[in-house]
């Protein structure tokens, strides 16, 4: 216990409430629950009311030189990774299976992520949602480039939102494995829901709301065991919920 320490009787104006241990000769207040506290913390009377500041202690040149290191050391590991994911290529069959669903459904490619003709590219490294979503940004792709010590990328999301475009769900976007996010929302795509979108096993989100879709909801979305939003709503579909999509435990929206 330091030298010096007066305890401070209860309901001293510096301690209204009870919780401090003490206050030495030169006014620093101690807490009750620390008698080494790593702070110093001061009551101040300023007329009526009662002011707490708190006064952090300077760190140990040790701890600053961690403290420095492991901060750049963080700058430094973001940057190679930055660098990496710059560097990396999109696998070749799911380049494919993006051109051929882009020309089903007469859509291109923005400038923002498609440079140079690698979809991996620019905006699709973002792991904000905000860039994601931006209606610039539109149709838009997302992907993962940490495969093969970041050399190789994988297409994670594909956004086509109120682009008013037609056509069907094509079977390519099976060869788009690791998509996660899929988003077609409010255009005038058609006809009955595929039963092998139930073999896309990593959707997490599966939104085809506001479009012409018909027939049955396929009992096979059941199989979909990582799915957090289904959203299938405005469409012409019939028939009831399949039991199947009780299977769904991660579901939290529909």
């Amino acid at each position: 216990m330091p030298n010096n320490i007066f305890p401070i009787q209860d309901q001293d104006e510096r301690d209204p409430i009870g919780l401090l241990h003490g206050v030495d000769e030169s006014g620093r207040v101690m807490m009750r629950n620390s008698r080494t506290p790593k702070s110093d913390i001061l009551f101040v009377k300023k007329g009526k009311k009662i002011i707490l500041r708190l006064m952090m202690k300077p760190l140990s040149s040790s701890s600053n030189f961690l403290l420095y290191f492991f901060f750049f050391f963080l700058v430094f590991f973001r940057c190679i990774q930055s660098i990496n994911a710059q560097n990396a290529t999109t696998d070749p069959s799911e380049v494919r299976a993006l051109n051929s669903i882009f020309q089903q459904w007469r859509i291109q490619a923005v400038d923002s992520w498609n440079i140079s003709g690698e979809p991996c590219s620019g905006t699709a490294l973002t792991q904000s949602s905000s860039v994601f979503e931006d209606p610039t940004n539109n149709p838009a792709i997302r992907c993962d480039c940490s495969f093969k010590n970041n050399t190789l990328c994988h297409i994670t999301s594909l956004r086509v939102y109120a682009l008013d475009k037609r056509g069907v769900i094509p079977k390519e976007l099976l060869d788009l494995p690791f998509l996660e996010f899929l988003k077609i929302d409010k255009n005038f795509f058609s006809g009955p829901l595929p039963t092998f979108l139930g073999n896309m096993s990593k959707l997490w989100l599966l939104s085809m709301a506001q479009n012409n879709f018909n027939g049955p909801i396929p009992k096979e979305l059941g199989n979909l065991k990582k799915l957090y939003l289904l959203s299938l709503g405005n469409n012409n579909l019939s028939g009831t919920l399949p039991p199947e999509l009780g299977n769904l435990v991660e579901l939290g929206e529909l």
